[in-house]
């Protein structure tokens, strides 16, 4: 049932499907949350704006008062979802107006006639199956179906896009719209931290290398680590991000490369303890095989960090000159590239300038325009 009410004008009508957050608050979910922010943001809306929450999700702070909340019983990632969940939303009289549309953030819709619209993040997966879990697989094995039923594609970027169209020619270019994400904007100053449950790390009262990832194979932190012990004993690593699929173990590989007492795997973080990290943190390091986006890279620089990343999938696209950039696999270099930045102040001040001056031109009200014209055209 319906148990908050948009006051916004019922003509025009969204609903973004956002039960993955009961489960995951990263990713997918976190660029979910700030969308539905911007969206409710949006100066003279006329439009609906409502989000499907699974029933059990407690967690409501976040919803803007002017979002309606619908619960659903359907699970994220339920085996039969793209089955039973229209007849669940009919059921509760969703979707019944030509214009209207699903907003399906985590790249699968499900069957029905209603306006339909997913995002892509990345598709790595399709041509790297062994980093997903059997399950992983089971659901998001079905993209090629979700985007070929979509009215329109949202790819988080230029490479994400391209990536689409080669991997599915089938799918009309004019249908994948590129919308960028952007850092989250926080009021606070570099340094400053307040009361969170980081107290429990030492680490954080010196130096440090950030790391920011779900911990999963195609983030490479392996390769992370085989650099920090290329470093001085002095050079730390913060490692935050939950654990993933398929993931590599890096306690253990930490401890094979003697660099243990050296990384504090800090686990999921609240918004609050990350924009912290990231504040405190020397720099960003972020070696990932792949990325359809990259977002720490941004929250890193919108906060005067400097940023160390690989030049694989969208990085170099959303970096551009204002990170430094290494070979994916290539332990050496990004060693060097840490160790720059890690003791030279004059570089280190001038990719903090030119991070700075980068996140600027990203913004999640821009991207919330935008996701609205891609609204407007599914449902014309």
């Amino acid at each position: 049932m319906t148990t908050t009410f948009s006051t916004l004008n019922s003509q025009f009508s969204i609903l973004v499907d956002c039960r993955l957050m009961y489960y995951r608050k990263a990713g997918v979910s976190y660029y979910t949350r700030r969308l539905v922010n911007a969206l409710a943001a949006l100066p003279n809306a006329n439009f609906k704006l409502q989000v499907l929450l699974d029933r059990r999700d407690s967690d409501v702070g976040w919803v803007p008062t002017n979002v309606g909340i619908v619960r659903a019983t359907t699970p994220a990632h339920h085996r039969y979802e793209h089955l039973v969940l229209p007849v669940e939303l009919l059921t509760l009289g969703l979707l019944r107006s030509p214009r209207s549309v699903l907003h399906s953030p985590d790249f699968i819709t499900c069957r029905g006639r209603f306006r339909k619209v997913i995002t892509i993040h990345d598709l790595y997966f399709m041509e790297h199956p062994e980093v997903m879990s059997a399950d992983g697989m089971r659901y998001y094995g079905r993209i090629r179906w979700s985007a070929s039923v979509a009215d329109r594609i949202i790819a988080v970027s230029h490479f994400t896009r391209e990536d689409i169209l080669r991997l599915m020619p089938e799918i009309v270019p004019e249908r994948v719209v590129v919308v960028h994400e952007a850092a989250d904007e926080r009021p606070k100053v570099k340094g400053e931290r307040g009361q969170s449950v980081l107290s429990q790390f030492p680490i954080l009262d010196a130096r440090f290398v950030l790391f920011v990832g779900t911990l999963e194979p195609r983030k490479n932190l392996s390769t992370l680590l085989r650099a920090l012990a290329r470093l001085p004993d002095d050079v730390r690593l913060v490692v935050v991000g939950a654990l993933g699929w398929r993931d590599e173990a890096p306690g253990y590989v930490a401890r094979e490369l003697g660099v243990a007492d050296r990384v504090t795997f800090a686990g999921w973080v609240s918004d609050d303890d990350l924009d912290t990290l990231y504040r405190q943190a020397r720099l960003l390091a972020m070696p990932s095989l792949s990325e359809g986006f990259g977002l720490p890279v941004l929250e890193a620089m919108s906060r005067g960090t400097p940023v160390v990343c690989s030049s694989a999938g969208s990085l170099p696209e959303i970096a551009a000159d204002a990170a430094l950039l290494h070979e994916p696999m290539d332990d050496g270099e990004l060693a060097q590239h840490i160790q720059a930045l890690w003791t030279d102040d004059a570089l280190h001040a001038e990719y903090a300038r030119r991070g700075l001056a980068r996140a600027r031109r990203f913004s999640w009200a821009r991207a919330a325009r935008e996701t609205l014209e891609v609204y407007r055209a599914a449902t014309d």
